[in-house]
């Protein structure tokens, strides 16, 4: 049977953005690729019993106080959430989820091959866009049922924003295998309890702030300052274990406290068999 879509034929896009594409970015600046596909975070579990007077109780991974320091801190959390056989063995990460967002709802596939290849898809309805990443090389297609599928080169300010989220474990790991910085971690309150406030400085200037139950050692919360100063925050639930790796299933996403984007990933998996050639640049474009 022959597929509604045609994908031998390419054509520049040069019309106005469509309602999909302004969607795409709209997630991309809000950092909800990247957030999904970091497969490396742990189980979130709630600590009612915290004790947030006291800053000298011993958790199973050291005081709070303890853990403040950057080389404690880093030996435990990585011993938690990135363990040597399957930082050694991942290679790829394939996720797929709903996105509730303006009022919209978006189904994506999400995969990543290590160290720096993604491809993402959005799909609303019979429309869908295709975004590539490998390395420094950004590309889109936009596809619609009985039309010629169109392709384009993504550079400039736009391809910036696109090469960071193609991350392949969160920003801690990441920073402990030389990509960022861990700049400072501090006691601050979370939900009523006390937490580890880590922040991390990115290879492109992105400043985090990531909090860590001291429990669990497990991450809440991620918040960012974007360039025009507004705050986003992304918080954490429903984690589950995929292939040995715990995964948060359901992420919801607010700017300026007011709720914006929920994702909910439907199933994930891990090594999936996932071929180099999906995040090349289309031949269409060479």
């Amino acid at each position: 049977m022959k597929s509604a879509y045609t994908n031998t034929h390419t054509k520049a896009i040069n019309r106005r953005p469509t309602k999909l594409q302004k969607l795409a970015k709209r997630l991309l600046i809000l950092g909800v690729i990247g957030i999904v596909c970091a497969a490396a975070y742990t189980v979130v579990k709630s600590v009612d019993s915290l004790d947030t007077a006291s800053t000298d109780v011993q958790f199973p991974y050291g005081s709070i106080q303890e853990l403040s320091d950057t080389e404690t801190f880093m030996a435990a959390y990585l011993s938690v959430n990135c363990k040597t056989d399957l930082l050694r063995s991942t290679q790829t990460f394939r996720a797929v989820g709903t996105i509730e967002s303006g009022g919209d709802s978006l189904s994506f596939t999400l995969i990543k091959k290590r160290p720096d290849k993604m491809r993402f898809t959005i799909k609303r309805s019979s429309q869908e866009i295709i975004y590539g990443v490998n390395a420094d090389t950004v590309w889109q297609c936009i596809r619609a049922p009985q039309q010629e599928d169109q392709f384009a080169r993504i550079e400039g300010e736009e391809a910036t924003k696109w090469v960071p989220q193609a991350r392949f474990f969160d920003w801690i790991i990441s920073a402990s295998q030389g990509k960022g910085e861990i700049v400072g971690i501090e006691v601050e309150q979370w939900t009523g309890n006390d937490s580890l406030k880590v922040r991390v400085i990115d290879d492109y200037g992105n400043t985090y702030a990531i909090f860590i139950d001291p429990q669990t050692l497990y991450p809440i919360a991620e918040r960012l300052t974007l360039p025009n100063g507004k705050i986003t925050e992304t918080v954490f639930n429903d984690y589950r274990d995929v292939d040995g790796l715990p995964t948060p299933f359901q992420l919801t996403i607010s700017v300026e406290s007011k709720s914006v984007s929920k994702i909910q990933l439907n199933n994930a998996t891990l090594n999936a068999g996932i071929l180099s050639h999906l995040f090349e640049l289309p031949n269409a474009l060479q």
